[in-house]
């Protein structure tokens, strides 16, 4: 069973709400946002402009709808065009494919737009992870903070250059103040501000190499899945996702920009966008889903 991965990384470009870094007068650039998925159809894709700092920023309102968008599909040496997608838009800023088809996993893949009212031309590329599956047997209800911990394996999958990075994913089915778990319901009820108990729903472990699990002699993974990643009793969806460099890479710098870092303002590097001609994000992933029931422990 998939989950929509757009949903669950939740990955927002919050670039495009603020002036790049180091400008002494604003200047407007345009933003893109896209993830393609390995074997699942071709996503929509974003186009809109930035907004100065001291202004509102409301997607609809930066949206640019005179975009020419396409994607396309490279060769296996990544350097000629195979195969050109192009999009259409129905609303302000998105844009749809105009033709169906499944994202190939471990090829390259191009975004090109073009803004003819500004002769702007912006591009990225992207290669897709290869595709995994997770191959353990789990069982179906687990009690909470049991020794019988919940263990995943994952099968072999390749990323060029470098080993894989992933995002693990919590999602509760059946989330209600009775449901949440000790350390869960301990941070909603003594948090100072109001907390959106929605907040609590998709719980991610940020970035994880691979080299942070057991490899075993097939080239699997294992993962103990810890028991601080469950918010909420009853059904959840594990997810498990693999990223591009191109997602890799922003989200490692993001993380800086909004204070994962002891770093001081003055020091802080833009966040690393991998988009020639613009701002924004054209990543690939590549998961899979397992569902399971977290029980409460009796006494």
């Amino acid at each position: 069973m998939k989950a929509n991965i757009l949903t669950i990384l939740a990955l927002l470009i919050l670039l495009a709400a603020c002036e790049v870094y180091n400008q002494d007068t604003y200047e407007e650039y345009y933003v893109v946002e896209s993830y393609l998925v390995a074997n699942r159809q071709l996503p929509q894709v974003r186009v809109s402009t930035t907004a100065p700092i001291d202004d509102l920023y409301a997607f609809s309102r930066f949206a640019v709808a005179d975009a020419e968008v396409q994607i396309r599909l490279l060769n296996e040496n990544g350097t000629d065009i195979d195969e050109v997608f192009t999009y259409a838009s129905d609303t302000a800023g998105i844009f749809q494919p105009v033709d169906a088809h499944n994202v190939l996993p471990a090829r390259s893949y191009q975004l090109y737009v073009n803004v003819p009212s500004s002769a702007a031309e912006i591009t990225a590329t992207t290669i897709v992870p290869d595709t995994f599956k997770v191959i353990s047997t789990v069982l179906d209800t687990l009690v909470y903070q049991s020794t019988e911990q919940l263990e995943i394996t994952v099968s072999e999958s390749t990323y060029p250059g470098r080993q894989n990075v992933f995002i693990f994913n919590t999602l509760a089915l059946e989330p209600s103040l009775e449901n949440l778990t000790p350390v869960y319901a301990d941070l909603f009820f003594d948090d100072d501000e109001e907390m959106d108990l929605s907040e609590l729903t998709n719980t991610s472990s940020g970035l994880l190499n691979a080299a942070n699990f057991t490899i075993n002699q097939d080239q699997s993974i294992t993962i103990r899945y810890p028991w601080i990643a469950v918010a909420f009793y009853g059904d959840n969806k594990l997810v498990a996702t693999t990223v591009d460099d191109n997602v890799y890479d922003f989200v490692r710098s993001e993380s800086v920009q909004l204070g994962g870092s002891t770093l001081s303002p003055g020091e802080i590097q833009n966040a690393i966008t991998h988009v020639e001609g613009g701002l924004g994000i054209f990543g690939s992933l590549a998961s899979d889903t397992i569902q399971t029931h977290i029980k409460r422990m009796e006494f």
